[in-house]
């Protein structure tokens, strides 16, 4: 993602102890995504951010911190993991495991028409993942190719950004 990030250095900052933020990678509705190395256990993440001037909303804070326990709630092959939420003075956000790859609209938008085969595969594997998620009472609202990853190493999709999902029970 070229786009500059107002909150980049700030986040880099603020996060230093427990990150190595690395780059922005996505920018949704209520945040940006950036690449990250977890230094305590060595691994790439996916660190969504919500902006000090929404987390400032307490609306908009409870919104996002429902995405992450929602999708926190949800282990399935074709759906990203969310692994930990955080709130460091004006910062909140949630880690996520990091997919290597590409959204499908972007698969689309430099490739063309996916094929017949692979076409059906990842319509099979979102189908598992909605199902799963809408057996634990959770519906996703927002199933979009930019909601889809495919793994660059597999070629499996998974299904990402709960941001709008309803979850049973919740007020």
């Amino acid at each position: 993602m070229t786009t500059l990030d107002p909150h980049l250095p700030a986040i880099r900052r603020a996060l230093a102890a427990r990150f190595d933020v690395r780059e922005p990678i996505g920018r949704g509705g209520m945040g940006f995504v950036y690449l990250a190395q977890e230094l305590r256990l060595d691994r790439p993440v996916a660190v969504k951010l919500l902006p000090p001037e929404l987390a400032a909303n307490t609306g908009c804070r409870e919104r996002f911190l429902r995405e992450a326990r929602t999708a926190a709630q949800l282990a399935h092959p074709h759906i990203v993991p969310v692994h930990s939420v955080h709130e460091f003075g004006d910062f909140v956000f949630f880690t996520m495991a990091y997919v290597a790859g590409e959204t499908l609209a972007h698969r689309v938008a430099t490739r063309g028409p996916l094929g017949p085969d692979e076409a059906a595969r990842l319509l099979s594997e979102m189908a598992q993942a909605l199902a799963y998620a809408h057996a634990c009472g959770v519906v996703h609202r927002d199933v979009k190719p930019d909601n889809i990853l495919i793994d660059a190493a597999t070629g499996r999709a998974l299904l990402s950004d709960f941001g709008i999902a309803y979850a049973a029970g919740q007020g």
